[in-house]
């Protein structure tokens, strides 16, 4: 970190980069500050996303949650889940969780012990 004029003098002597910079914010400084064009306020507000009212977004998210529920039902009473499929896919899920219940009770046993 430069503390001096005379480092910093020195740095902008020796770094193109830099000089370039200074001079670009030199020049900019001099330029006319330029309003904004009428109403570019209101035209981007318009632009913006709606906000949703709550009660109707709740009220989206129960009719989707009674749909998921209303076609949990139905596959339930449909006797899909008596399929060779699923019943194959049942078994095997089980014993996926039986094993990591019990790779995960060993790892807890031992960690308890040290």
């Amino acid at each position: 970190m430069m503390t001096s004029c005379d480092e910093t003098r020195d740095h902008l002597e020796s770094c193109e980069d830099c000089r370039l910079h200074v001079v670009v914010e030199a020049r900019m400084r001099t330029l006319p500050v330029l309003e904004p064009p009428k109403g570019l306020v209101e035209r981007a507000m318009k632009a913006l996303p709606r906000v949703a009212p709550v009660k109707r977004e709740f009220f989206r998210l129960a009719a989707a949650a009674a749909m998921l529920i209303g076609l949990t039902v139905a596959a339930l009473n449909s006797g899909i889940n008596e399929t060779s499929a699923v019943a194959s896919v049942r078994a095997r899920t089980g014993q996926a969780i039986e094993s990591t219940s019990a790779v995960f009770n060993t790892w807890r046993s031992e960690l308890w012990k040290h």
